[in-house]
Formats: C-alpha cells, sequence, structure tokens
C-alpha cells in the first residue's frame, strides 16, 4: 500500500503585536534620552577688501564695493551705517502729542511726565484743565516726536534745537525749512534742556528765500507762506531725512544704492518705524527691509 503523502503546511504569519507593543515602549524612551543641537546662522560682517589686501595690491574704487546702509534707532538716538562705518548718533527727546477729546486740542508731554502724573493716580491733561482718562491715555496719542538734541559728551542730557517749519495751523510742523547752503535754521534752545524757544530765531518773513527738503523746492516765500511759518523743535526725524537724502545722491552709481535696512529693538513703538519707513521712502530708497537690533 502506497505511504499517504503529506499536503506542505501552509507557513504561519508571524505575530507582530509583541514587537509592535516593544517599539511603542522603545521609541518614545529613546527620543526622551535624545539630545538634539541647535542651528543658528549668524551674519559677519568681513573686513572691506581694501583692509584684506595686501600692501601691492590695488584697493577697489569705492563705485565698486556695496553700500550696505542700515538705518538703526534706539532709545536715544538715531544713527546711519555704511560700509562698516557710521555717522555722528542722532541724539533726541522723545515727547508724545495727544489730541484730547475734551477740547479737541493738541498738547505735548514727556513720556517721563506722563508716567509720573498716572502714577500719582492723575491722568495728563488737557489745555482746558481736565484729565483724560488714566488707563486709557496711551489711545489719545497722536504723535510720537522726537525733539533732536544738541550734546557735548555721552554724559550731556543735551538741549532741544529749534528750527523753521511750514505749518496748516495748531502749531503743528509739517515741512523743514533750508537755506541756500540746504542747512537747517537751527539755534539751540533757552533754560532749562533748551525747551524753551531761541530769542534769536525768527520766523521767515515775506520774500525770504528758503527751501525744504523736497527736490526743487526753492522758493522765496509768499505773505501767505510766511504767517503760516513756525517756530518748532528740529526733528530727529528730519536730520536723517537729510542726510539719507545726499547718502542716496552721492551713492547712485551703486548696485545697492537704493537698499536700506531699519534696525530696531522688539520694544520699538511701530510710530517710530513707519516714520522712518516714510523719511527712506521719501529720500528714494525703494527697497526697505526691518532687522532686529542685537538680533
Amino acid at each position: 500500500m502506497a505511504k499517504e503523502l503529506k499536503k506542505p503546511a501552509k507557513p504561519e504569519e508571524p505575530d507582530l503585536l509583541p514587537a509592535m507593543g516593544l517599539f511603542t515602549i522603545l521609541i518614545p524612551m529613546l527620543l526622551s534620552m535624545t539630545s538634539f543641537s541647535k542651528l543658528a546662522i549668524v551674519e559677519v560682517n568681513l573686513p572691506e577688501r581694501s583692509m584684506m589686501n595686501m600692501d601691492n595690491d590695488t584697493p577697489p574704487e569705492p563705485d565698486q564695493q556695496a553700500l550696505n546702509l542700515s538705518l538703526a534707532i534706539t532709545s536715544d538716538y538715531l544713527v546711519i551705517g555704511a560700509r562698516g562705518g557710521f555717522q555722528p548718533n542722532v541724539y533726541f527727546k522723545e515727547m508724545w502729542t495727544f489730541r484730547c477729546k475734551s477740547d479737541s486740542k493738541l498738547i505735548t508731554y514727556s513720556p517721563e511726565e506722563v508716567k509720573a502724573t498716572v502714577e500719582a493716580g492723575h491722568g495728563p491733561k488737557c489745555q482746558d484743565g481736565k484729565e483724560m482718562d488714566k488707563e486709557k491715555y496711551i489711545y489719545e496719542i497722536e504723535n510720537i516726536e522726537l525733539w533732536a538734541l544738541e550734546k557735548t559728551s555721552e554724559e550731556d542730557p543735551g538741549r532741544v534745537r529749534w528750527s523753521l517749519y511750514t505749518s496748516q495751523g495748531e502749531n503743528v510742523p509739517d515741512s523743514v525749512f533750508v537755506d541756500g547752503n540746504n542747512e537747517f535754521f537751527a539755534m539751540t534752545g533757552e533754560g532749562p534742556g533748551g525747551l524753551k524757544q531761541p530769542a534769536g530765531l525768527k520766523k521767515p518773513s515775506a520774500g525770504a528765500a528758503v527751501a525744504t527738503l523736497t527736490p526743487n523746492s526753492a522758493r522765496k516765500l509768499k505773505p501767505e507762506d510766511a504767517a503760516k511759518s513756525i517756530v518748532y523743535p528740529l526733528s530727529a526725524y528730519d536730520i536723517i531725512a537729510k542726510d539719507l537724502i545726499a547718502i542716496h545722491a552721492q551713492f547712485i552709481d551703486l548696485d545697492d544704492v537704493d537698499n536700506i535696512i531699519i534696525v530696531a529693538n522688539d520694544d520699538t513703538q511701530f510710530d517710530k518705524v513707519i516714520q522712518l519707513m516714510d523719511r527712506a521712502k521719501a529720500a528714494e530708497f525703494a527697497k526697505i527691509n526691518l532687522a532686529k537690533l542685537g538680533g
């Protein structure tokens, strides 16, 4: 009798559940024991080629180098930097101009004055004597002004500089006047901190030859325009604007002449950044970037 042949048994599939359970335990344990390295990129400004060349090499022409223009704002000053160097600091005194709801008029205080008043349990006073809401006064700030300071040293608290401006009313400055040499009609104020208008700085009379920072604006003042002009603290923004216009004209042939980086701290009020962007745009800088100061 022939031996009966057995059919080969069908291989059984392995039970993966125990292995999956093991991996479920091992993977979180390994991840918790793993340390990750953080990758950071630090931008470094290398020395200019002219500084790195050997004595026998000829340095490149200035117009072959990038301008690398930046404009930084701190709590005390504005400063323009380019090609690894910086212009003198433009120091300022910050002032807050409020539009009071009680009388619809403008009034200006320093932040220190406002904070001291609020800490005493009051709100800033309007021209009619009424107080603003000490909890909501911040929402009534219409403009943050930066009054330029004349300083003899870092330790010097400085005195406010005054200049001549056009005005549309309410003693609100519009465009700053410059003379035939493109210089401000500026004088240091009198009294503590230079907060008092200098007696020697007078409003321009009709027929005076003046200009503004706007190109081709030189003219002789008409009587109605002379009547609207005012003496007002010189804005640090206007000093920067004049310098930016001069820089853009001087380096017009450089490839990055239209580029500028505005550098500020995280706590810098956005109003200040907008003001600087407006000045840069008016000076024909088409590409404006923002960066963090010290970041």
